[in-house]
């Protein structure tokens, strides 16, 4: 008979649970006999908090690029410049010459966005210039870097930004010999295209429609002539002997929005012509995200950037310098984090001595508080994530070579290698419950690395960012930091 179906089968047990309880575990109930007790507990660690500036800021082929200007009450005065290679659609068939006696009719820059910071409902002014030479494809460029202009496309161009379109969500039904004809159920919806008329021909006025003035343009003139005598050997290399490369730019005076432009339509030039006896043409040519806006690798794009001029208002001018900074006490308890513009938090641990002298201490886990002031951000949105990359004491970011190539010391996930690259931590926005909003960064293995001198040199500081160098995104987001309430929260053991 197996014994544990046997009536002594209760005894057994109740004896072994009574042996069992004369064992004392630990507060936790892991220990097992005669082993080391473990206690659990954490503690929220101050930090100093002050407000940086991290530039410059990567813009090289990321997913949006910006143009425009505009003025608030925290960064001052920001302005977004883009500058673009050109290359040609590669197909011969559009081009003009195929037409018996082409002419030309219009060109506008046309180019799609998903969002205005600041108004929607004034319209852009914008300068569109040709580049003095094309981006160099060995250049690093970023929101500081200059790139010299050639003689105007065209200046003071205007085009709106609040245009609507009809959207059929039904089919029309047509009518049948039974049927009556349905028609179509549509619905209006936001058309987030900018259009810049470069060139228009003169049409006169007739009995139905009004006349159209003429637009000029000598240089999309001379591009359509080309076009026009070139049957079969017109590519890129005719094309950058006519147009190095194009910059969109704000008009003077303009500062009243940003726009932020997408892959979610191709940017380019139109030119719109006709021939006797043909149907209406068009011949583009593309600059910007060209190709990953329908799907490419980002590679193939030509190369496009945003070159971003911040000018700070007082109380944020000595971040002018790289080494400069305002407390928190400056900014009446507030720090600021934005995309684009380099805005950043330095925090710096305090009162970490005691853990760092604590023997057989095992951090458990550790994060970086960071909240949110609620109602402090009706211009811009939050930005959906922080980072954290080491710096010294002039805010500068510290480097190690990994295979051959120098790249920022930024704060890596917990269980990444501390001493690598590619893993970054980050701090998700946590905002979806009715309590204050706030970033939650965890750090549990750098702090442990931190703590026992094993990061090849701590650093001065931590600086919170919303966009690191390997970041491929672009936007103007900013968060307005509680920076009194910024604390670094630590859960450990210890024996």
């Amino acid at each position: 008979m197996n014994w544990l179906t046997s009536r002594c089968a209760p005894l057994v047990a109740l004896s072994a649970l009574a042996l069992a309880s004369c064992d004392k575990g630990t507060d936790l109930n892991v220990d097992l006999p005669e082993t080391t007790a473990i206690s659990t507990e954490y503690q929220d660690f101050p930090l100093t908090v002050a407000t940086v500036r991290l530039s410059p800021v990567q813009t090289l082929k990321t997913d949006h690029f910006l143009v425009g200007s505009l003025v608030d009450n925290v960064a001052g005065t920001t302005e977004a410049r883009a500058y673009f290679n050109v290359v040609t659609t590669g197909r011969v068939d559009s081009l003009p010459s195929k037409l018996p006696l082409p002419v030309l009719d219009s060109a506008l820059v046309i180019t799609g966005f998903d969002k205005v910071y600041g108004s929607s409902t004034t319209p852009v002014r914008f300068d569109v210039l040709r580049l003095a030479a094309s981006l160099d494809e060995r250049q690093v460029y970023n929101s500081e870097t200059p790139t010299a202009t050639g003689a105007p496309i065209a200046r003071n161009l205007s085009s709106r930004l609040d245009r609507t379109r009809l959207q059929v969500l039904v089919a029309a039904v047509p009518a049948s010999p039974t049927t009556v004809a349905i028609p179509a159920v549509t619905t209006t919806v936001p058309d987030p295209t900018l259009r810049l008329l470069l060139h228009r021909r003169a049409v006169p006025a007739t009995p139905t429609r009004p006349a159209i003035s003429a637009v000029p343009s000598p240089f999309i003139d001379s591009l359509f002539a080309r076009l026009s005598s070139t049957s079969t050997n017109f590519g890129q290399t005719q094309l950058n002997s006519i147009l190095k490369g194009l910059a969109i730019v704000p008009s003077v005076g303009h500062t009243t929005n940003i726009v932020s432009f997408s892959r979610i339509l191709d940017a380019r030039i139109i030119l719109y012509f006709h021939a006797t006896g043909a149907p209406n043409r068009t011949y583009s040519v593309l600059f910007g995200p060209a190709f990953s806006g329908v799907g490419a690798n980002p590679v193939r794009d030509p190369r496009y950037y945003t070159r971003i001029i911040n000018t700070l208002p007082a109380n944020l001018s000595v971040l002018a310098s790289r080494a400069g900074a305002v407390s928190a006490s400056a900014l009446s308890g507030t720090s600021y984090v934005q995309e684009g513009t380099g805005l950043a938090t330095r925090v710096t641990f305090q009162g970490l001595e005691t853990l760092k002298a604590t023997p057989n201490l095992t951090v458990n886990r550790a994060e970086i508080r960071v909240p949110v002031k609620p109602f402090s951000n009706a211009l811009f949105d939050n930005p959906p994530q922080l980072y954290a990359v080491e710096v010294d004491a002039n805010n500068v970011a510290l480097q190690r070579t990994i295979n051959f190539i120098a790249a920022d010391r930024v704060v890596q996930a917990d269980g990444a290698n501390q001493l690598g690259s590619g893993f970054p931590a980050t701090g998700a926005l946590n905002n979806a419950t009715s309590t204050q909003a706030h970033y939650s960064l965890p750090i549990t293995n750098y702090l442990d690395a931190y703590l026992k001198d094993k990061l090849e040199g701590n650093p001065a500081s931590l600086v919170l960012t919303p966009s690191i160098q390997a970041s491929n995104t672009l936007s103007l987001n900013r968060a307005v930091l509680d920076a009194n309430n910024i604390t670094l929260r630590v859960y450990y053991s210890k024996k």
